[in-house]
């Protein structure tokens, strides 16, 4: 596991990085970057949530906006750990927005 100060005090949510010298079969490096919508920030309350699909709960300007974070801040860690790791590293990232603790609402994955 790759620790904060290991990527200039950043904040990944997890970072998994496996040794290089641990590497007898393919691998993936994995990066995920997730961000919390409260219900207040969402405008909405736990009974219209959970009548709420997944492209309606997407459309939210709270969620498109910690989508955009969770993106930017993936791009952030993804270039620090390349400049480290280089040709070593088979990062795969994925990005996921909750939307209070009930439900799941956006998950993006970059290779």
């Amino acid at each position: 596991m790759e620790s904060e100060a290991e990527i200039e005090r950043g904040h990944a949510d997890l970072t998994l990085i496996v040794r290089p010298d641990r590497r007898q079969y393919q691998v993936l490096d994995i990066l995920i970057e997730f961000k919390f919508v409260s219900l207040k920030e969402a405008g909405l309350d736990g009974k219209i949530l959970e009548t709420m699909d997944r492209e309606a709960l997407r459309a939210l300007p709270a969620v498109q906006s910690k989508q955009r974070e969770a993106e930017a801040g993936l791009a952030r860690y993804r270039a620090r750990l390349q400049a480290k790791l280089g040709d070593l590293l088979y990062l795969h990232s994925f990005s996921v927005v909750a939307v209070g603790f009930e439900r799941l609402v956006s998950s993006s994955s970059e290779s």
